[in-house]
């Protein structure tokens, strides 16, 4: 049956209507990280931090709207995991993790440590075997990996939900040790009003997999690009190391 001009208009239409929402969609993102500062985390009701400023850089010269939660790392990596147009941060690319997101990065190069109290009697035996550490670590990081890999066993793990908590558990001496990279460490001493010489550092744990923006599967290729071709572009321009350098002033 032959549709009237007025039908064919009215779906062209809807059609038209229907292709702009969901293109509208695809632009905007829901962003998730976790409270690790100076890298991301909340004051005074706003989300900030290296690699929030970054994001939104990054998708404001990509025309993409992110508005960006701060949630405990494993609700984020299982939010991301599971719902498409959404973005984890600030996330380590492993080889485990490879096939489980659409990456945009590197970001920040990754080197961590090991660190213990100064106070505490690991530091005062020199204790080098990480085996005969108890370590606090955030639920689900990278870092647990690389713990595993050294031989450190899974009951001699402490999981809780940010690293300031695991600085805490460390220096009241519910675990013996922690990781954090040199700068995130500083930042949590200086929030404590803890002098660098409260904390040990024992050696370098890991220097595998930079840091990037994991992106959920199902997000839409084109978008990725985009989101890739700006982080290029501003890091060209020197915009990304502009955004770092604002963060370690008096650290």
């Amino acid at each position: 049956m032959r549709m009237k001009p007025q039908s064919l208009y009215v779906c062209a239409i809807a059609l038209w209507v229907l292709g702009w929402a969901g293109a509208a969609q695809a632009q905007r993102l829901s962003a998730y990280t976790e409270e690790w500062p100076p890298y991301n985390f909340e004051e005074a009701g706003k989300v900030k931090g290296i690699a929030t400023d970054m994001l939104r850089a990054i998708c404001t010269d990509a025309r993409l709207t992110c508005n960006v939660r701060v949630v405990p790392w494993a609700r984020g990596y299982k939010i991301v995991s599971n719902t498409p147009n959404t973005v984890l941060f600030t996330t380590a690319r492993k080889a485990s993790r490879e096939k489980e997101f659409l990456w945009v990065g590197p970001i920040l190069p990754r080197s961590t440590w090991v660190y213990v109290h100064s106070g505490g009697d690991k530091a005062a035996q020199g204790v080098r075997d990480l085996t005969q550490l108890r370590f606090g670590i955030v639920r689900d990081e990278a870092a647990q990996q690389d713990l595993t890999q050294a031989g450190v066993p899974a009951q001699a793990m402490v999981e809780d939900s940010s690293n300031a908590t695991v600085l805490r558990l460390m220096l009241a001496g519910a675990v013996d040790a922690m990781v954090d990279t040199e700068v995130g460490m500083a930042w949590n001493l200086r929030d404590a009003g803890l002098p660098a010489s409260a904390v040990t550092k024992v050696s370098k744990l890991s220097e595998d997999g930079a840091y990037y923006f994991a992106l959920n599967l199902q997000t839409d290729p084109a978008v990725v690009q985009r989101m890739q071709a700006s982080l290029d572009k501003l890091r060209r321009l020197g915009r990304l190391e502009t955004l770092s350098k604002a963060y370690s002033t008096g650290l």
